[in-house]
């Protein structure tokens, strides 16, 4: 089976495609989880040559964001994270990150979220907290997200879109 290609938006930080601060993460669904390949550069340095623990944490967050979403066909907001650091993070390498829900709940959904290197080695986790939102309270609309025929699009993604 075939990666299933998720939506994107314009301004976003992490998957924006139009942000030129941003990572340009690009998420798919692979046998059951969100993925997506991420190669930091010296933007998004904290100290000379390792990634800065926000954009990790950044990173982890939306990899979660995209399993809870794609899980359940909605919008949800993060109400927790919280990071393990493990390993340095080095600019120029190429990583993974990884995000599956472990618990989904009318009310909350926790999800948790792994950073590894292209052997599998892990090098930050997460877990989070994900709570749904409506669409009335959601500022996102079709025309935030980037046209794109690759990926699935927001009405085919999103139950309330």
């Amino acid at each position: 089976m075939s990666a299933i290609l998720l939506p994107y938006t314009r301004g976003c930080f992490v998957c924006g495609a139009e942000n030129p601060a941003g990572l340009r993460l690009r998420f798919r669904v692979e046998g059951g989880e969100v993925c997506a390949d991420f190669e930091p550069d010296s933007r998004h340095e904290g100290y000379r040559g390792v990634i800065h623990g926000g954009v990790i944490a950044s990173a982890l967050d939306e990899v979660m964001f995209w399993a809870v979403s794609y899980a359940n066909r909605k919008f949800y907001v993060s109400v927790e994270l919280a990071v393990r650091y493990q390993k340095k993070v080095e600019v120029g390498k190429q990583y993974r990150l990884v995000g599956w829900v472990r618990q989904a709940q009318r009310r909350i959904c926790v999800a948790e979220g792994e950073l590894r290197d292209r052997n599998g080695e892990t090098y930050a986790t997460a877990s989070g907290k994900f709570f749904p939102m409506t669409l009335d309270r959601v500022p996102l609309g079709h025309e935030d997200f980037y046209p794109d025929p690759l990926t699935l699009s927001p009405s085919e993604f999103f139950k309330e879109v």
